[in-house]
């Protein structure tokens, strides 16, 4: 049975209802996004000066883009969270410029490559602080790590049509009216200076890098995913390298960080050492022809890197050494070249060697060689549970 069509008058109201909600919806979504655009929590439009700066630890990803575009500076420190800790005002005194730490925890070269091309878009770079993970290059080129979270890439670009996203949040909503509110409820930050800083919330020290560590299998508490060579040259090759090409303007220091050698321990144990100094020599040979590239090596540095005080865990360390590794860099320090690639790998090596052994290992975690002698041994294939694995 067919069903009257709505009389003109019904229909009329029907049509009238609709669009007053449309307009309604669209009035209200157009006031949020002006409010959030006026605010700009995370400084995508212009850096904050109506309101201080609110730096949340886990949004690098979703500031960092403003910072690069909003922010005045001739030099980049890029890296993970071990970069954090780096003040904006110390690379711009000892490294003669103006500075921006654009580090982001749990970084990706593809991430990297992103956030970099970012900075070099929009201001004229004049030296990039590069500080290489290896572990940023597992995977393929464009892999993330899944602890990093999202990636907002919308917010990489200059193009306005596609930051809908960021303008009509109901988090960022959130966050624009607690910055009007006053309202402190939030964890964060609002130093512009070290806006990423977290080594005042940390301790440093041995008994810290031990603290539940599994000294007998030190992958356990990081889960670092195995590498290969041919992996790590192709991520290279995709993420970084034509940055490096593609802009002869800009200098580049590729910084080989100091870890503590419990890492390089690590290494060895999972038979990563090889393949890792095997892709240092090969980012070495595949940037020794451009002459605005240099290469930093602090990974043998022994007065760092045995000296686990230095240090909240076994890949981060204390904002002194960020500071060393900084001026380090701008002085020309442990830069390598033909003559000196060879020196370094060999001092790392042996320096392996001998953490690897019961009493290399015990002098290093202030214990006996007897209590050590298991974790050696694992350390060259054999597997046998010792006491040295238990907390300091």
């Amino acid at each position: 049975m067919a069903h009257p069509a709505p009389s003109p008058e019904r229909a009329s109201i029907a049509w009238h209802w609709f669009t007053s909600v449309l307009v309604g919806a669209l009035a209200c979504l157009g006031v949020a996004a002006t409010f959030v655009w006026m605010v700009d929590p995370f400084q995508q439009y212009r850096l904050a000066s109506r309101y201080p700066p609110r730096f949340y630890s886990l949004h690098h990803r979703y500031i960092n883009p403003g910072l690069a575009k909003n922010q005045v500076y001739d030099t980049v420190v890029s890296g993970s969270s071990i970069m954090e800790n780096t003040r904006n005002d110390f690379v711009g005194r000892i490294c003669h410029g103006s500075a921006v730490n654009l580090s982001m925890p749990a970084m990706s070269a593809s991430e990297q490559h992103l956030m970099l091309k970012t900075a070099l878009d929009n201001r004229r770079v004049r030296r990039v602080i590069m500080v290489l993970d290896f572990n940023a290059f597992a995977g393929d080129p464009e892999d993330r790590q899944e602890v990093a979270g999202p990636l907002p890439t919308y917010l990489y670009d200059r193009n306005p049509l596609n930051d809908l996203p960021y303008l009509w949040s109901w988090d960022v909503l959130r966050k624009s009216w607690r910055i009007i509110a006053g309202d402190r409820s939030e964890r964060y930050t609002s130093d512009p200076n070290a806006p990423w800083f977290w080594a005042s919330v940390k301790r440093f020290g041995r008994g810290e890098v031990l603290r539940g560590l599994d000294v007998e299998n030190l992958n356990a508490r990081f889960q670092q995913p195995a590498r290969s060579v041919a992996g790590m040259r192709a991520s290279f090759d995709h993420n970084l390298l034509p940055l490096l090409q593609a802009h002869p303007g800009t200098e580049f220091d590729i910084v080989w960080p100091p870890y503590s050698i419990l890492v390089w321990l690590d290494f060895a144990r999972r038979d990563q050492l090889r393949l890792t100094l095997d892709f240092k020599r090969y980012v070495f040979d595949a940037t020794r022809g451009l002459p605005n590239v240099r290469l930093i090596d602090l990974q043998s540095e022994r007065a760092v890197t045995h000296d686990l005080d230095l240090y909240t865990d076994m890949y981060h360390f204390a904002p002194s050494i960020n500071e060393w590794l900084v001026e380090s860099t701008c002085l020309g320090r442990n830069r390598v070249d033909a003559a000196s690639l060879g020196t370094f790998e060999s001092q790392l090596r042996n320096q392996v060697a001998v953490v690897s052994t019961p009493v290399g290992l015990a002098g290093l975690l202030g214990r006996s060689a007897a209590t050590c002698e298991g974790a050696a041994t694992r350390a060259i294939g054999s597997a046998s549970p010792t006491g040295c694995a238990a907390a300091p």
